[in-house]
């Protein structure tokens, strides 16, 4: 074979494998209708952007609570269960940060308590820390927008649930 064929076959080849890559790119980015590759390349780059800000934000929040727990000089759990429950229009979320040696909570105990009040869980997590601490966190959303969720009930029926 030339080495003008050569060329032209790696060529070919190269090709082939850039728009099967594109079409993998495409069905990540939208799977729903394939794009022209420039709109493609900016909406994968805009998409990886706000990944990457969604993880810097996981990770300052993960931070600042593991450095509620840092607080604690002494190594006690005086401090703890700690409990945040924040609301955003029609969506809920509770982090939970209990001492392994407090009372057990079942995860299956508190999505019911969201699920009773009118939120369907969009998000359930449970992290081990320190084989001492464990975080529970639950992100759930109204089912019906305009009732919204009374973040107090859920909070109060939690704080039932840890003591």
């Amino acid at each position: 074979m030339s080495p003008r064929k050569q060329r032209n076959l790696r060529e070919k080849e190269r090709r082939t494998r850039m728009k099967h890559l594109f079409i993998i790119l495409s069905s990540h980015v939208s799977p729903t209708h394939r794009l022209p590759v420039p709109q493609l390349i900016d909406q994968a780059t805009s998409y990886m952007i706000q990944l990457k800000e969604k993880v810097n934000y996981l990770r300052e929040k993960k931070m600042s609570l593991l450095g509620a727990m840092g607080n604690q000089s002494d190594g006690s759990s005086s401090l703890l269960p700690k409990l945040n429950i924040y609301s955003r229009d029609s969506t809920i979320e509770m982090n939970l940060i209990m001492d392994m040696n407090m009372k057990r909570v079942m995860l299956h105990e508190l999505i019911s308590v969201f699920e009773e009040e009118g939120a369907q869980v969009m998000n359930a997590n449970l992290q081990n820390l320190n084989d001492r601490m464990i975080i529970y966190t639950i992100v759930g959303q109204a089912m019906i927008y305009w009732n919204g969720i009374d973040p107090s009930r859920i909070e109060e029926r939690i704080r039932n649930i840890i003591y």
